[in-house]
């Protein structure tokens, strides 16, 4: 399998960004982007982010102005949650 220079242009900045290795930058996005596929999904990652950064802006906002008593242990659970589910 050969790669255009632009998508090693690509892998090579991801893996700067990251701190890891080409061959590490080519597994995370297998590992991404795969899974997708298999399930017919493409996906606008741009579009995806901005939704999903728009949704937790909206929703901090409510949270604030409606129940600012919980909103420092929603932020404390949903970093616990990224750790034990995300890392």
């Amino acid at each position: 399998m050969t790669l255009s220079p632009q998508m090693v242009g690509k892998l090579d900045h991801l893996a700067n960004v990251r701190g890891v290795s080409r061959s590490e930058a080519i597994r995370v996005s297998l590992e991404l982007g795969v899974p997708l596929l298999n399930l017919g999904i493409a996906l606008n990652g741009q579009r995806a982010l901005t939704i999903l950064e728009h949704t937790q802006l909206a929703l901090s906002l409510l949270v604030e102005r409606q129940y600012p008593e919980d909103s420092d242990e929603l932020i404390r659970a949903a970093m616990r949650n990224v750790r034990e589910h995300h890392a």
